[in-house]
């Protein structure tokens, strides 16, 4: 059991780190997402890895029933970019990018076992009501308004990407230091 000082000193210390973080909360329809990265509305910042996604045709379908089946789906995180106002993704990149890809017609779904008659089947191949409607689902986001520092962005970004996600040491690097180096 911890003592009242110990208490009081780790209560203090949490005061003196704590950063107020300003915040807004969001839900846009896929097609509103899909618009915005189209019309490059959204920065994908270079800390942010390649669309690895697109190599794992999988994972990329399970995302999709996901969204199909009306399960939650992790909240995107952005940033008000401070120079020009449009959308820094801190997370949330290659659901974005898949959306894209799949309302593109650009891949088939594949290795889906709960909704396994959706295999093969490209955004086009969906009834019209269902393409209606996978439109108009919303993804929740965290926007983090103009206030927020570089610092209290980077990490928001490492504190989502490390363990238990997937990132590389590399990935994870460019996302916490910036630099010429790098």
């Amino acid at each position: 059991m911890k003592t009242l000082e110990e208490k009081q000193a780790a209560e203090d210390q949490l005061q003196q780190e704590k950063e107020p973080v300003n915040y807004d909360t969001r839900e846009y329809p896929v097609e509103v997402l899909i618009e915005k990265f189209n019309n490059d509305e959204f920065v994908i910042p270079k800390y942010q890895r390649d669309f690895v996604w697109e190599k794992d045709v999988e994972k990329m379908s399970k995302f999709i029933e996901s969204i199909l089946l009306d399960l939650p789906i992790p909240y995107l995180f952005f940033a008000d970019d401070l120079d020009t106002g449009k959308l820094e993704i801190v997370d949330g990149s290659q659901r974005i990018r898949t959306l894209r890809k799949f309302t593109n017609n650009e891949f088939k779904l594949d290795g889906l076992e709960v909704l396994d008659l959706f295999n093969d089947f490209k955004f086009q191949d969906l009834l019209e009501s269902r393409q209606r409607r996978f439109m108009r689902k919303t993804l929740r986001s965290i926007e983090l308004t103009e206030k927020a520092s570089q610092e209290v962005r980077r990490d928001l970004f490492a504190r989502i990407n490390t363990k238990p996600y997937d990132l590389l040491p590399m990935e994870l690097r460019r996302g916490l230091y910036d630099g010429p180096f790098l």
